[in-house]
């Protein structure tokens, strides 16, 4: 038992040790360079200051927003009705809405006559 405790006790002052000289090691005798010995671009000092200079003159326009009414499914058919929105045009005026699908039957494509 007692031999036990002078190997555990031996072994803590080795890692003790251990320890201490890898804490110890990795200082460096050569001063740190900044990012400006570097290089590297930094901050300038009058960062976030506003003066006349900084300032833009830009034209502002006006311009009118019409609201879009939703489209309501025919009343008369059954079927499925899909609404689409008008669509935008360049230059921010309005392009000519597009009509929704009428209801009908259903059914769908046709395929093609067999050769």
């Amino acid at each position: 038992m007692r031999r036990r405790m002078v190997a555990a006790g031996a072994a803590a002052v080795l890692l003790l040790v251990l320890i201490v000289m890898i804490a110890s090691a990795g200082g460096d005798s050569e001063p740190k360079q900044t990012p400006a010995d570097l290089g590297v671009p930094t901050t300038p000092n009058n960062l976030g200051d506003r003066t006349g200079t900084d300032e833009t003159d830009t034209d502002e326009t006006d311009t009118d927003t019409t609201p879009t009414a939703p489209v309501t499914p025919p009343a008369d058919g059954g079927g499925t009705v899909t609404p689409t929105a008008p669509s935008q045009g360049t230059g921010g005026g309005t392009g000519t809405p597009t009509t929704p699908p009428q209801g009908g039957e259903g059914g769908g494509a046709v395929a093609p006559p067999a050769p």
